[in-house]
């Protein structure tokens, strides 16, 4: 948790988050962000405690919808939701 600090962005997919989905984090982000941090939940999940304190210091908790994704396939989903919505996919050329 540390380290989020050193992020331009750091999200933490939650089963439990309702009000707020990576597609709509990903649509009002800054498109030239370059340091993105991504926290993902062992089998079973976070736990609300785990949650509040990523939250506390600066993590936004994010909803990857209806489905419960498996650890092992979240985070290859969550990349590549943020590559191609920040421009790395789909054809678009980022400035760094």
């Amino acid at each position: 948790l540390e380290e989020i600090k050193n992020h331009d962005l750091s999200l933490i997919p939650w089963e439990e988050e309702e009000g707020t989905s990576l597609k709509d984090i990903l649509k009002r982000a800054n498109k030239s962000i370059t340091k993105i941090a991504v926290f993902i939940g062992p089998e079973g999940g976070f736990s609300r405690t785990e949650v509040i304190r990523a939250k506390e210091m600066g993590a936004i908790p994010v909803s990857l919808g209806s489905r419960i994704i498996r650890t092992e396939t979240a985070g290859l989903v969550t990349n590549s939701a943020i590559l191609y919505e920040l421009g790395d996919l789909g054809g678009l050329v980022c400035q760094r």
